[in-house]
């Protein structure tokens, strides 16, 4: 079942990068989480509102916890430093 769209569109679009990063959506209190890659207690979460007081503050916050997530793969693991 696909989420339904959040109403501020700052916040949408931080979800969906976010998602496209390989984070999981749930519904949760009211209106969601989001989960790292990582799928164990030791992933990565964050509280998505639904009705946030600054919706921008809101969407930063939301992408700067999905770029600070150690758990993402990168192109730099990948890469084990051979020449």
């Amino acid at each position: 079942m696909a989420r339904s769209r959040h109403p501020n569109k700052e916040v949408e679009e931080a979800l969906t990068e976010a998602e496209a990063r390989g984070w999981r959506f749930r519904k949760m209190g009211h209106w969601g989480r989001i989960f790292c890659p990582q799928a164990d207690r030791e992933g990565c979460q964050f509280g998505i509102n639904g009705t946030p007081k600054n919706s921008e503050a809101h969407a930063r916050h939301l992408m700067r916890a999905v770029e600070r997530c150690p758990h993402q793969e990168t192109d730099e693991e990948d890469n084990d430093g051979d020449i």
